[in-house]
């Protein structure tokens, strides 16, 4: 059957609206993801809800996004937090699922969108159903949203919980998709910050240890606001974080000499207030001497991030989850720890760290707590299990120390400990493999590592500080630097400080940084490189000066209007091109589109929109989504076309990228790309061109174009 379209049919809409009763409407709610968006999905029980963490919107954007993205679970700890954002609402509208959807923008520009979904579009098992009606209360008690975008410059406070989208042009899309959604709450014009008080409880004062001794942290902060969730993080000085009220830490080895750390409790509230108090520990070279020839030795843990305290997998790498900060398994010590497996199906978790010990060792003692809880119930069949292996750097197992299944199962933490002396002057990788089979899950909880290694002491004790040099290795959006160092008895690891601040930990050559630009701010930086050994000689790289201009790697879209939402607006279009085609032609988002042809006779139709692309963009990518349908019943001839071409501002063709006929009918939407950094420092055209011929119609649907330069 041949679809006529009807542009100029007034009367007769008129007659079909008397003889035609009117339907109304049920509620649309989402499809992608729509469980994880509203808190009904089987991971919903993970979301810390009791504790919020203040972040930004160039963090949240620095963010890897997960590939493929799970349609019904969470991506830990992205989706399981409850962020905070201080931002500039900038946009707002009602969607077709019913969420309204706003436009976030930090002061460099930056933007990323928040959802507030219908609570008529919430399951009642949601977690998460009261904050989603308190936000959307507390939004309509101040707007209106309409099914058009209105713009806004007001300040917020907006809380939420991170989720991953599908990108597909979205007006303020993060470039990785990262979203809050829900909105559980959202304040306008918060004011002035509240005022964050931290103290130090124990140690009570200052106090000199000696090294390889741990010592244990309490910290106390009081804010004016007692709604506003409080995020405590410790700095140690010798480079060492961990968050929480409470931390353990152990100072390694200084050398022959004392030294002195300040170690710093910070305290920071939703707002942006915070509050800080300092301890100095002195620690003192590990005793020499006692009961043999050697003469002593001194101890150094070699382990980079022991405790997981620094909320990220690095220097370990982790399986993706395993690093995780929920209370629905309890960490040995601080919040944080590694939890492999626990799924209740066919899975396979890892958790490495590579170390290179020292070939002068007496003795290296591996150490970690391990807590094993079991839904199977047999008494008998190790179905999951835990491998502890040492593996030579390329990966191959060396041995296998342990072997802990379901059947290890029991309530706390248990340490274990573990000789690995054989296998000095080697670099090994510790490896963990959790492995669990298709039903009733079983979860390995591991806390709290520790590698120590014992030098010889004694008068022939190393005192020679390794030799460390670094090298820049590009600055575009991400910059690398490389370290290389060298010792008379091996380098154990190196630290990079970006204007003296820790910025990362590599634990073998090579020994690497990768930075993302977005993370620091525009202008000159200075970075240095400190190499450890296992006798505990530091030696310092001369600083390497580096400087970083965000504003060439911010991706634009060039294109306005690109999801005709504002009907024609932006656009120079034949008549009736941009329209709300209802379920005659459904948008690929929203409600409008642009449709090309269509009426079955000889017809041409043109949409083009002018854009400058800047000299000094080193991409840029059209893209648009495109649908086609005919009833041309050839499978060889192309009678009816669409040309997507660039010209330039008088309309004189630069380029035709592609052409489409009726040969491309399809069922749906496909998204096409291309390369367009030919034209840069130009004024283009981007410009479509639909022709149809005498009979038989063929129909050109565009929708979400966007041209990203960067």
């Amino acid at each position: 059957m041949v679809r006529m379209r009807l542009r100029s049919v007034t009367g007769l809409l008129m007659a079909w609206m008397v003889l035609v009763p009117v339907q109304v409407r049920a509620q649309s709610c989402g499809v992608e993801r729509w469980s994880v968006k509203t808190g009904t999905d089987a991971d919903a029980s993970l979301i810390s809800l009791s504790t919020t963490q203040p972040n930004t919107i160039a963090t949240m954007r620095s963010w890897s996004a997960p590939n493929p993205i799970p349609a019904n679970n969470r991506v830990a700890p992205y989706e399981t937090t409850v962020w905070v954002l201080n931002a500039t609402l900038t946009q707002f509208k009602l969607e077709n699922d019913s969420d309204i959807h706003l436009v976030l923008q930090d002061a460099s520009g930056l933007t990323m969108i928040a959802e507030i979904p219908s609570p008529g579009c919430v399951g009642s098992s949601s977690p998460l159903s009261a904050g989603i009606s308190n936000a959307r209360s507390q939004f309509q008690a101040v707007y209106t949203p309409t099914t058009s975008f209105q713009t806004v410059n007001v300040p917020v406070r907006v809380t939420g919980v991170g989720m991953f989208d599908f990108l597909h042009g979205q007006t303020g899309v993060a470039p990785n998709g990262i979203e809050l959604h829900p909105v559980i709450d959202i304040q306008f014009n918060p004011g002035a910050q509240n005022t964050v008080s931290a103290s130090i409880t124990a140690p009570s004062s200052n106090l000199t240890v000696a090294s390889g001794t741990a010592v244990s942290f309490t910290g106390s902060a009081t804010d004016s606001s007692s709604a506003a969730s409080l995020s405590e993080v410790w700095a140690f000085g010798d480079g060492a974080t961990a968050t929480g009220a409470t931390a353990s830490h152990t100072f390694t080895n200084p050398g022959p000499s004392n030294a002195t750390y300040t170690t710093t409790f910070t305290a920071t509230d939703g707002t942006g207030a915070s509050g800080s108090a300092t301890r100095t520990v002195t620690v003192t070279p590990a005793s020499s001497g006692g009961g043999g020839t050697g003469g002593g030795g001194t101890t150094a843990q070699v382990l980079g991030n022991p405790g997981f305290e620094t909320g990220t997998a690095s220097p370990w790498s982790a399986s993706s989850g395993v690093i995780d900060n929920s209370t629905s398994e309890a960490a040995h010590g601080g919040s944080w720890k590694a939890w492999l497996d626990g799924y209740g199906s066919s899975h396979t978790d890892t958790l490495t760290q590579q170390v290179a010990l020292d070939p002068t060792a007496t003795a290296a003692t591996l150490t970690f707590w391990l807590h094993v809880d079991t839904a199977e119930t047999t008494t008998s069949t190790a179905t999951d299990t835990l491998k502890v292996q040492v593996r030579t750097s390329s990966g191959t197992v060396l041995a296998t120390l342990a072997t802990y299944s379901n059947l290890n199962a029991a309530s706390g933490f248990t340490q274990k400990t573990f000789d690995l002396t054989a296998y000095k002057g080697q670099t090994i990788q510790v490896y963990l493999v959790g492995t669990e089979n298709a039903s009733n899950q079983t979860s390995f909880v591991v806390d709290d590592f520790a590698l120590n290694v014992t030098t010889s002491g004694g008068g022939g004790s190393d005192t020679t500080p390794p030799t460390v040099s670094v090298t820049e290795n590009g600055s575009a959006g991400t910059i690398t630097f490389n370290a290389t160092a060298s010792d008379n008895v091996g380098v154990t690891k190196v630290e990079f400080y970006v204007d003296g601040a820790l910025a990362g930990t590599d634990t073998a050559s090579p020994y690497t940084l990768a930075l993302d630009s977005a993370t620091l701010a525009n202008g000159g930086h200075s970075l240095t490189a400190k190499a450890y050994d296992a006798a505990g000689n530091v030696g310092s790289s001369s600083a390497v000066s580096f400087s970083v201009n965000n504003s060439s790697s911010t991706p634009t879209d060039l294109i306005s209007n690109g999801g005709f939402e504002s009907g024609a607006t932006g656009w120079t279009e034949t008549s009736g091109v941009i329209a709300q085609n209802g379920t005659s032609e459904p948008a690929h988002t929203g409600t409008w589109d642009a449709w090309l042809d269509g009426y079955g006779s000889s017809h041409t139709d043109t949409l083009y929109q002018a854009v400058s692309l800047p000299a000094s963009a080193t991409t840029a990518t059209l893209a648009f989504w495109l649908h086609v349908d005919t009833a041309e019943t050839s499978t060889t001839s192309a009678y009816d076309t669409l040309t997507v071409q660039v010209r330039n501002s008088s309309g004189a063709v630069l380029g035709t990228l592609a052409t489409y006929s009726n040969l491309d009918a399809g069922s749906g939407y496909v998204q096409k790309t291309f390369d367009l950094s030919a034209y840069k420092g130009q004024t283009v055209q981007i410009y479509f061109k639909g022709t149809e011929d005498a009979s038989q119609q063929t129909s050109f649907v565009l929708d979400d174009l966007s041209l990203i330069v960067q």
